[in-house]
């Protein structure tokens, strides 16, 4: 193999490792089979099986289920002061912020003053939270969407492209707007009933492979 060769595949190597270079936090728990690239992880995080995450940064206490895909650039999930959760088979796009708190407008400055002039641990009185942020199985974010603290997304939702959530979702709606409001249902009352009825996304993999057909039925 000639000189060039090598460090044609050496050269490649090293730029495969640093564009799938990640940091993890050392509370941080991860799924069999989750793919991670260019992820930055800290504090109280769990991340499920058969996950992917690309460019995606993650603080504070946040939960995340099987088969879910958080797909980046600069998607990012925040919590302070409550948690975050979301669940099996959701798809998260670009762009993508979840503020779990938000900055006191009630104290003289609206700046980190605690956290940034006088230096002490103080930051929680600076911040606010309306609580949880919750967003249950098989929903789809589209991009620029911001979800705030409070926010109650359901199963098979979707948020449209550049839109924000900071209430209840219903299942299976399409909201869009700031703030997000229904648009529309994906499907008629009766279907919706049978899908939830069904909860096919605690299903194990297999089962779900031998229920393709029945599932598109329904």
């Amino acid at each position: 193999m000639s000189s060039f060769i090598k460090k044609l595949k050496i050269k490649l190597s090293f730029k495969r490792w640093l564009t799938r270079r990640n940091i993890i936090g050392h509370k941080v728990k991860i799924g069999e089979g989750t793919k991670l690239r260019d992820v930055l992880l800290s504090g109280e995080i769990v991340i499920g099986k058969n996950c992917k995450l690309k460019s995606v940064e993650i603080d504070g206490r946040v939960s995340i289920g099987n088969y879910t895909t958080i797909w980046g650039p600069n998607t990012d999930l925040q919590a302070a002061v409550n948690k975050i959760v979301v669940g099996n088979f959701c798809s998260i796009g670009r762009n993508v912020t979840f503020q779990e708190f938000n900055h006191n407008y009630e104290r003289f400055t609206t700046f980190f003053i605690n956290q940034n002039l006088l230096g002490n641990d103080r930051h929680r009185e600076e911040i606010v939270s309306k609580g949880d942020i919750v967003i249950e199985h098989d929903v789809w974010i589209g991009t620029h969407c911001v979800i705030l603290s409070g926010a109650h997304i359901s199963t098979g939702a979707v948020v449209a492209a550049n839109s924000v959530v900071s209430g209840f979702v219903p299942p299976y709606a399409i909201v869009g707007g700031s703030p997000a409001r229904v648009l529309k249902y994906r499907f008629d009352e009766s279907k919706i009933n049978k899908l939830l009825e069904t909860k096919w996304w605690d299903w194990e993999e297999e089962k779900i492979k031998n229920n393709i057909e029945y599932l598109k039925n329904l």
